[in-house]
């Protein structure tokens, strides 16, 4: 700002700092007062134009000047973004193989482990079989017939062998999951917050299109739930 604009900018500064005090005066009691504040309005709206005018420039200037620092932060940034993205694809796409692998080999694991199971129970059931008709105790057959059974619908049992995480730990790297929400049925979703209500905050009202159906209905707005507001202001043009 040049010498003589910091001039102009300080005669407009004593020139705007004693406003409200002249409208805390400005007494509106009768038509004269109303004439006579209306004038002081518009007498604010032609100062307000020569801040315009003093400030616009500059802060132009200004916007201009941040939107290229801008720019040029994003140019160097892209490159590295667009490295830091091909690599973080690359680490997850592992490390969800090796999960991959880990979840198969578990699998393994408790097969194993309810074969070999399986078989305990077998080999206990035909002992206990064998040992119930070699002394006709039938109740020895039935039992080892339910342990038969049960052998069959055995699951895995609680403590078979944990298959490791294979992906390297390095420090400062870590996988993080996140998860968000998509919207698949909206009317589902307002069904569903109807018939729960403390759910209510899932939806949210659309303050443009409630402002637009109000400009365009005025007091003939009839929509359950919606209200048209009327707000009075004053518009002031220049002298």
């Amino acid at each position: 700002m040049s010498p003589l604009e910091q001039t102009a900018h300080h005669d407009l500064t004593e020139q705007v700092v004693s406003w409200p005090a002249k409208a805390r005066t400005a007494s509106v009691t009768d038509g004269p007062s109303y004439e006579a504040a209306a004038e002081l309005l518009k007498a604010i709206k032609a100062l307000r134009a020569e801040v315009d005018q003093t400030f616009d420039r500059h802060i132009k200037n200004a916007h201009a000047a941040w939107k290229d620092l801008l720019a040029e932060k994003a140019r160097h940034e892209q490159p590295l973004t667009d490295a830091e993205t091909i690599i973080k694809r690359a680490l997850v796409a592992y490390d969800q193989a090796q999960e991959r692998q880990r979840r198969d080999e578990q699998r393994r694991l408790d097969e194993l482990a309810k074969q070999q199971a399986q078989d305990d129970a077998l080999a206990r059931a035909a002992a206990m079989e064998a040992e119930g008709r070699d002394y006709g105790d039938a109740s020895l057959v039935r039992e080892a017939e339910m342990v038969v059974q049960e052998a069959i619908d055995m699951p895995p049992p609680p403590m078979a062998p944990i298959a490791p995480r294979t992906t390297p730990k390095v420090a400062g790297i870590s996988m993080v999951t996140t998860w968000s929400c998509a919207c698949t049925d909206l009317k589902a979703l307002i069904a569903f917050v109807a018939a729960h209500p403390e759910h209510v905050n899932l939806l949210q009202f659309n303050q443009t299109a409630g402002n637009a159906l109000a400009r365009a209905q005025r007091e003939n707005l009839r929509v359950p739930g919606l209200r048209a507001v009327a707000t009075q202001g004053v518009a002031a043009g220049r002298r």
